[in-house]
């Protein structure tokens, strides 16, 4: 086999970055970030243009649609920039140019890389790893990183080897990828229910961003498209829910265990333009495990058991304004996601009607008490 041939799964970029290993060419980047005419800022791997498909087609050999299907576009038609991965916002504002190059935020699969070098097959980055619709792989079940578990590095860079095909390596440690993280090693016996739970949520959305309908007996009168806005905006409200951050961090405290996290930071502040887009795998096992949690009737990737639902939580912490306008809104909410957040505002509704009542209640009592203090005070 060529270590040119393009694999079915391979990003675009991938590819480009075999065949200059193949040729020794020069490290410089071959994909660059662009603004097409509208002014919208464009992404090769994401929407590669014609005319670059074309030319890479008929300089390299390949028919134009095998170099098409590289592009994340034609794998998942229904794709938007809040379910790509990226190092920053890819923002259409003119004022914003000095911001940093708009860049792909690449997670791996050790198992998969794993594979590929006991089978001799080239390393190459597939091109679910620059999603940021899942934080597993599909193959394995297995959670995906983004840094070196040897040195902790997020630098890498496909190396050709002398004992066999390019593999993916550490540009600081210079060691393979393909090293499993130790402690997905040491959580996977009791983690492998709460991991599958996610990457069946996840199998979801991945069927949705191709445009098919999700599973009616899970998702309930949820077409994909509304199965993907709600789980962007349910990730976007909990980001911007500053003034309650206390519950936020309450609810996040229920997912970000190290079965998720890998022992690794996630922090308590998730960005407040595209959470998702933005978050590191952590972060992001997190994010899909809420949605999950509120969305999937058939899942349950609660890490640490409370007693009240999740939705709820995240009812009472979002700005109620926002909330309604997304409920109300039929094209980002479904009837049944509409039904559940309503029911769990009424419960909202009802504790606090009770816990101020309770309140009222030893108000009442502390006044009389003093009250009765006094009078006998004044009698003596």
């Amino acid at each position: 086999m060529s270590f040119v041939e393009p694999f079915a799964d391979e990003l675009l970029s991938s590819w480009l970055a075999r065949v200059r290993c193949d040729q020794r060419a020069p490290g410089e980047p071959l994909l660059r970030a662009y603004r097409n005419r509208a002014g919208h800022w464009r992404h090769p791997d994401v929407n590669p243009k014609k005319s670059m498909i074309a030319e890479l087609a008929a300089s390299e050999g390949f028919t134009e649609n095998s170099v098409a299907e590289l592009g994340l576009c034609y794998r998942y038609p229904r794709i938007t920039p809040d379910f790509v991965a990226w190092h920053h916002v890819p923002s259409d504002d003119p004022s914003r140019d000095f911001a940093p190059a708009l860049t792909l935020r690449l997670s791996w699969c050790s198992r998969c890389l794993a594979e590929d070098y006991a089978a001799g097959r080239p390393a190459y980055i597939r091109a679910d790893w620059a999603m940021a619709a899942w934080g597993f792989c599909f193959r394995h079940h297995w959670p995906l990183v983004d840094r070196c578990v040897s040195c902790g590095s997020s630098h890498w860079a496909i190396k050709r080897s002398s004992q066999g095909p390019p593999r993916l390596c550490c540009i600081r440690c210079r060691r393979g990828l393909e090293r499993a993280h130790p402690r997905a090693l040491e959580l996977e016996p009791a983690a492998q229910p709460i991991w599958i739970n996610i990457v069946a949520f996840e199998a979801a959305l991945r069927g949705a961003l191709r445009g098919k309908v999700p599973d009616q007996f899970r998702f309930n009168d949820t077409s994909a498209g509304q199965l993907l806005e709600e789980s962007a905006r349910i990730c976007l409200l909990f980001a911007r829910a500053h003034r309650r951050w206390r519950l936020r961090d309450r609810l996040l405290h229920r997912f970000a265990a190290p079965v998720l996290t890998l022992d690794n930071v996630c922090p308590n502040e998730p960005s407040c333009e595209m959470p998702l887009a933005l978050a590191s795998p952590s972060m992001r096992r997190c994010l899909i495990a809420i949605c999950a949690a509120m969305l999937d009737a058939d899942c349950d990737p609660t890490v640490r058991n409370e007693d009240e639902p999740v939705v709820d939580v995240w009812a009472r912490m979002v700005d109620s304004i926002a909330l309604q306008q997304f409920i109300q809104d039929r094209q980002a909410c479904s009837p049944t996601l509409k039904r559940t957040v309503e029911a769990a505002c009424h419960r909202n509704e009802k504790v606090e009607r009770m816990s101020a009542l309770r309140s009222a209640s030893t108000a009442y009592k502390t006044l009389f008490r003093d009250t009765a203090g006094n009078a006998f005070s004044s009698r003596h």
